[in-house]
């Protein structure tokens, strides 16, 4: 035998070193190089004997399983994770009582919603909610989705046009009462999701939603148990958005900052009632003190598809030491064409507003809270709802509410609050918004209780 490497060997060498980083290009994995550990002598090649190389038809069978071998393998999700492979169900039932200090005739909490019947019981909230989660932990596409059905008086508040309302306003399955003048029924079933999911193993981790969500927007939630407090503030009420129904990305750049961007039917709209379509946009930076996010929609939302609308949120919340919490939220609304002008001609209309949270962690069970509201609907575009120069003068609103959040086991959150409203609005032969369109203040003594189940 030779005392000399065989030249083609350095050849087979050669061409097997160069296959393997190509195939390692392909799949997008860097090729390891690993440093010895210990200094070892050199291998002398007359020693090792040269093996043949048999070309062969037979394809080696490939492993799907954990882990995966890049960002768009499939088959490495087949193994299930918690909760059943991301099925879930959620659901509570949020019941309450709002005294009202002037007891109006019309049993209404008039301009309150959600808890809107004076000194009687409402039952809010019975809540049902099930799906899919994407699993945005894997290196795989996963599909995901949700539903979420509402019984109970909010339904009122959530209703999109298209789906629970036809486009002139009428309701498809509920029925009449008192509400919307005699026109619907005290209780009744919404629909406030209905989506599916794609999660793309792009990068960080592409999230897409399609179909019927909630917004982006603003601070306070309809589902109860997201809210520190049973009644809600002007801005959330009156001044945004609840669903879309539409497509709405959301990316990721490393663990703090995230971006959404969608194309929806714009402001509670399940069907596209004039054409037009409205920009969702949206960006938070959140680490474990602090977070910001910023928010707005765009679009034509009247029903000729000519007047465009125009709502930017800003939140900031702040962890204080290890018991405070703040959050700030201010919005700005711009709607073309919202108002009329005192020779009835259309104008620009606006609506704003800034809201302060402030929370103490009192003990382990029971959590205390106030917020602090200014919100000014400028043209009456808004809460009255007349935006009539001639008629009425738009104004502000104030409201400042003093609450507790007791939860005496892990599935029972008892929220009582004390709240009181004032407001300048100018309403053409009304002494004020409160007490039926009597006053211009209000007092109301609350509370109300979710059992999750």
């Amino acid at each position: 035998m030779s005392h000399y490497p065989n030249w083609r060997l350095f050849l087979l060498a050669g061409a097997l070193t160069i296959g393997r980083a190509c195939f390692a290009q392909d799949i997008g994995v860097e090729p390891v190089v690993l440093a010895p550990s210990v200094e070892v002598a050199p291998v002398s090649f007359e020693d090792v004997e040269i093996q043949p190389i048999a070309l062969t038809d037979e394809i080696q069978p490939v492993s799907w399983g954990e882990p995966c071998c890049n960002n768009y393998n499939v088959g490495c999700c087949n193994n299930c994770g918690p909760r059943d492979c991301g099925w879930f169900h959620d659901a509570w039932i949020s019941q309450g009582y709002t005294a009202n200090f002037d007891h109006p005739a019309s049993n209404f909490n008039t301009p309150l919603t959600f808890n809107d019947r004076a000194d009687e019981y409402q039952m809010n909230q019975l809540y049902l909610a099930m799906g899919k989660e994407v699993d945005a932990e894997s290196c795989c596409w996963s599909l995901g989705g949700r539903v979420d059905l509402l019984y109970g008086s909010d339904y009122f508040f959530t209703m999109a046009n298209g789906l629970e309302l036809h486009t002139d306003g009428s309701r498809k399955w509920n029925g009449d009462g008192p509400r919307d003048g005699g026109n619907a029924a005290l209780y009744g079933l919404a629909m406030p999701q209905l989506y599916g999911e794609v999660y793309a193993p792009i990068g960080n981790g592409l999230r897409v939603k399609f179909g019927h969500f909630y917004t982006i927007i603003g601070y306070e939630s309809v589902m109860a148990p997201q809210n520190f407090f049973y009644s809600h503030a002007y801005t959330m009420q009156y001044g945004e958005p609840f669903t879309h129904t539409g497509v709405l990305g959301s990316y990721t750049f490393g663990q703090h900052f995230t971006v959404h961007a969608g194309i929806t039917n714009g402001w509670d709209n399940f069907d596209n009632l004039n054409g037009q379509c409205s920009a969702l946009i949206g960006a938070q930076y959140a680490n474990d003190v602090s977070s910001l996010s910023y928010s707005f929609i765009n679009g034509k939302e009247d029903i000729n598809g000519l007047n465009n609308r125009f709502l930017q949120s800003i939140v900031y919340t702040r962890k204080l030491g290890q018991r405070w919490t703040y959050v700030f939220q201010s919005d700005l609304g711009i709607e073309d064409d919202g108002k009329l002008d005192e020779s009835f001609n259309p104008d620009t209309a606006f609506w704003y507003g800034i809201n302060q949270y402030l929370y103490l962690k009192y003990t382990d069970t029971v959590d205390l809270g106030v917020r602090l509201e200014w919100f000014r609907d400028e043209d009456n575009a808004r809460v009255i709802a007349i935006p009539i120069e001639a008629f009425s003068k738009g104004g502000n609103y104030y409201e400042l509410t003093l609450g507790a959040n007791w939860r005496p086991c892990d599935f029972i959150n008892v929220r009582p609050e004390l709240r009181y409203d004032w407001s300048n609005v100018d309403l053409l032969g009304a002494q004020g918004p409160y007490d039926d369109f009597m006053k211009k203040q209000m007092w109301t003594a609350s509370f109300d209780v979710i059992f999750k189940f």
